[in-house]
């Protein structure tokens, strides 16, 4: 098996380099991330191992790993970013089966794991960066109307985003017309994150609205159009009240939720 190459890492300094941080990026729990994680950190320390016996060989003509040399300490931190709590096993021991020796659990080290929840264990008043922005829409994907009052409150932290920041956002959001209004909204590397929101939920008002229109033209008839517009129309006061906003525009790109909604309220 290949190495694998780290979604991110870098050097942590004190003054000078201290350690080794590392980010492992998981949408979805991984019930093998305690091996995967020791095993990339294995990778690190070898990796040091070499550059530091190339680094002999250079200056001396001999390769080798001495006595006072010393590599840096490898802190690999899973970022989850999954709706479910994680329960996977957060330590090699907890996925090594003792029953037929369990003598062997105080003889074989440990290795633990160390997991952070987006959605929960973060504290975004911590960051100084757009990663607050971003990790505040992360934690309030689910609910629609408290990532409307985020992206209010911090509206003018929002027109000042990178395109890698929003990048996330809209992954979160699995929206390709937003990531059309990305485009149309950058200038020098920054998207008026604002501007694109508002512009993509009037342009999803519109298509409902002409959805309802061409729900009624097919079929043929001026009443079919009216019942059409009403429908969506009470759909989209409904989820209104509830404070659902990006579920009103997601209804207008999703025919199957739409209608999963028409027969939830009796539409």
């Amino acid at each position: 098996m290949g190495k694998k190459i780290r979604d991110t890492k870098k050097l942590l300094y004190r003054g000078e380099p201290a350690a080794v941080l590392a980010v492992e990026n998981q949408e979805y729990t991984d019930y093998r991330m305690a091996v995967r994680c020791m095993r990339y950190d294995a990778d690190e320390y070898e990796r040091q191992i070499k550059e530091i016996m190339s680094r002999h060989k250079a200056q001396e003509g001999i390769s080798y790993f001495g006595e006072e040399d010393r590599i840096l300490p490898v802190l690999t931190i899973v970022l989850y970013y999954g709706k479910e709590e994680w329960k996977c096993p957060r330590t090699i021991h907890d996925m090594l089966d003792f029953s037929r020796g369990r003598v062997f659990r105080v003889k074989i080290p440990d290795y633990p794991l160390q997991v952070l929840s987006v959605r929960n264990d973060i504290n975004i008043e911590l960051f100084r960066t757009e990663l607050r922005e971003v990790m505040g829409i992360l934690q309030r994907v689910d609910d629609k109307a408290a990532m409307r009052r985020f992206f209010a409150e911090n509206r003018e932290a929002f027109s000042k985003m990178t395109e890698r920041g929003f990048e996330v956002i809209v992954c979160s959001t699995n929206s390709r017309k937003l990531r059309r209004y990305i485009m149309k909204n950058t200038e020098g590397g920054h998207v008026n994150m604002c501007k694109a929101f508002d512009e993509w939920m009037e342009d999803c008002r519109m298509e409902g609205k002409a959805l309802g229109i061409r729900i009624g033209e097919e079929r043929g008839q001026k009443r079919g159009v009216k019942k059409g517009e009403a429908r969506l129309s009470q759909l989209i006061l409904k989820l209104g009240a509830e404070g659902r906003a990006a579920d009103i525009l997601r209804v207008a790109e999703d025919a199957s939720l739409r209608n999963r909604l028409y027969r939830k309220y009796g539409l």
